[in-house]
């Protein structure tokens, strides 16, 4: 790691969005200009369940967020974090501008009151990730494509531990606490000891290789209702991401020249999954019904009691 990297650095934005009234914890978020419009619908969801929020303009977010960022370190997830923490004095939740509130999230209260130092959702830590993209499909010979509908199995990460962590970092929340700054302090040496990784694989590897230190710090995994990507069609958004996130192909792996792992094999297992739904099938959302896909053509199997939420 390297810790000639300085930490926290100066974090000065073009602009701030701010409201909400007064609370027990903090919203925030940074964006850039192409996603203001994204930014003023998060803080209209925070408006809506009277949250206070901080959202930032930026010029560029840090490249291990977005394959056209900026090399400077002082717009990382982190330093952004560790600047509203030390600004404000309460906890922090943030969010990914692209994403919005759809609920009330009760959750954030009981965080705060139990002390937490940090919580995120943890792929290995839950008990199903099964995901689904949407396919194209013809209802008649000359009918247009119905998108949007159909679904079928994408993928899905089959293994478990509670003691390491696989991240999806659009929604975090971390105490107003030496414990959490110092995690934050980790991550952001890690993003840059490892420029060409992403800020998720970085967070992942930090908290992994935490050793006796992760004893103390005081970890929660969020349910993916409150970092709910649209592949989850099952699950009923809290913190909702409406869009499929931009493919990670530009990342590469972490390989450390000390010899540690992003994940560590011997602590995680694997586990037969009961699925929702056959790998093979087709999810007709309007319908509710488990299909199969014949020559193009969807044909209904059973129904199913789950609603979806596309």
């Amino acid at each position: 790691m390297n810790r000639t990297t300085p930490f926290p650095l100066p974090f000065r934005p073009l602009r701030q969005i701010s409201g909400g009234g007064d609370g027990p914890y903090l919203v925030g978020s940074m964006f850039t200009a192409g996603y203001a419009s994204k930014a003023e619908r998060l803080a209209a969801s925070c408006e809506k369940f009277g949250l206070p929020y901080v959202m930032h303009e930026v010029p560029a977010v840090h490249r291990s967020i977005h394959a056209r960022g900026t090399d400077d370190l002082s717009f990382t997830k982190a330093n952004l974090i560790h600047h509203l923490l030390e600004s404000y004095r309460k906890p922090v939740l943030y969010i990914d501008a692209d994403c919005e509130l759809e609920l009330r999230p009760e959750l954030m209260g009981e965080l705060v009151r139990s002390g937490c130092d940090f919580a995120i959702y943890n792929w290995l830590a839950d008990e199903r990730t099964d995901t689904f993209g949407p396919i194209a499909v013809k209802m008649g010979a000359d009918a247009e494509p119905v998108r949007d509908r159909f679904f079928r199995f994408r993928m899905s990460i089959d293994w478990f531990s509670t003691r390491q962590l696989i991240c999806s970092g659009l929604v975090q929340f971390y105490g107003n606490s030496a414990a959490a700054q110092s995690l934050l302090s980790e991550w952001h040496h890690n993003v840059a000891a490892f420029p060409q990784s992403g800020d998720d694989v970085c967070l992942s590897f930090t908290y992994n290789n935490l050793g006796a230190r992760a004893e103390a710090l005081k970890t929660r995994w969020l349910p993916k209702a409150y970092a709910r990507y649209i592949w989850w069609i099952y699950e009923k958004p809290v913190i909702n991401h409406k869009d499929y996130p931009q493919p990670a192909s530009h990342f590469v792996p972490i390989e450390d020249p000390a010899g540690r792992k992003w994940v560590y094999d011997a602590l995680v297992e694997r586990r037969k999954i009961e699925r929702l739904f056959p790998k093979d099938c087709v999810i007709d959302t309007q319908d509710r019904m488990v299909c199969k896909l014949v020559d193009g053509r969807v044909i209904p199997v059973k129904p199913t009691e789950l609603r979806f939420w596309v």
